[in-house]
């Protein structure tokens, strides 16, 4: 049994998200309500993003991960061994046990196009305090096994 926890992506042309914009743009202006003058504004800052929970190491190395673990992942930036930002966890593929077997990222591209998804096993990331760092430099990841997204 596999569990996986990924990253959806949806793909909409440029001018159909700048219709929907326009159109709820319009919408908004004419269905929010004016500001009542009894409501205080809040006093308390937004909370700060928390950082994610490493994964538990057993004894043979093995990296394991819960449902709610590997989604604090998701999105996380990823760098390489030479300290570049190259992309950003796609996907962890984990077996019923909760080990990790592969980390799918996202890498290269500008705003979300042009990106490749690459394959990455176990013993070539790691997970630092609120990122994961490769064993490999960013011309590496070039040579990375590419998957379809």
């Amino acid at each position: 049994m596999w569990m996986i926890v990924r990253r959806t992506t949806v793909k909409i042309s440029l001018p159909l998200a700048l219709a929907v914009t326009l159109v709820s743009s319009v919408a908004m202006a004419q269905t929010t309500p004016a500001p009542s003058t009894t409501t205080k504004p809040s006093a308390t800052a937004p909370a700060p993003a928390t950082k994610p929970t490493p994964p538990t190491t057993n004894a043979a190395g093995d990296m394991t991960m819960t449902d709610q673990q590997a989604q604090g992942w998701i999105d996380r930036t990823i760098y390489s061994s030479d300290n570049k930002n190259v992309g950003e966890v796609a996907e962890l593929r984990r077996d019923s046990d909760g080990k990790i077997t592969e980390l799918h990222a996202d890498v290269g591209g500008f705003l979300g196009l042009g990106e490749t998804r690459v394959k990455l096993m176990p013993g070539q990331f790691k997970f630092g305090d609120d990122r994961v760092v490769l064993n490999v430099t960013a011309d590496q990841v070039k040579t990375l096994p590419k998957l379809a997204k």
